[in-house]
């Protein structure tokens, strides 16, 4: 009779914990289910931002090839008015030395002559 007692008394104090358990285990599921969809949302998200940091850099390289590119244009410009420059006083002198060189070869019978 007395253990029937104490197992009335303990089956008492038992039953509401256990059903504090069940109720506390469906809320930890519950919540770790949450937690791991969350988990997969920030995970997809942190692929997103990689992805587009990847594209910047790849964007940032880009840029700088261009601008590496435009300077040495800019330097090929600047020498190539540098040597037509240049070239312009080249045509003049070639022109004069064409026309002294056409007055010389008429005047080459008679410098012959002289000679």
């Amino acid at each position: 009779v007395r253990a029937m007692e104490t197992y009335d008394t303990v089956a008492k104090v038992v039953a509401p914990k256990k059903e504090q358990l069940a109720e506390a285990e469906a809320e930890f599921n519950e919540v770790s289910r949450k937690l791991n969809e969350k988990r997969s949302e920030l995970k997809k998200v942190m692929d997103k931002c990689q992805a587009l940091e990847d594209k910047l850099q790849a964007m940032v390289q880009e840029q700088t090839d261009l601008n590496n590119e435009v300077d040495d244009c800019t330097k090929k410009l600047e020498r190539a008015e540098a040597l037509i420059s240049s070239l312009g006083g080249e045509k003049l002198r070639w022109t004069d030395n064409a026309k002294q060189l056409g007055h010389d070869y008429v005047n080459l019978m008679g410098d012959v002559i002289v000679a």
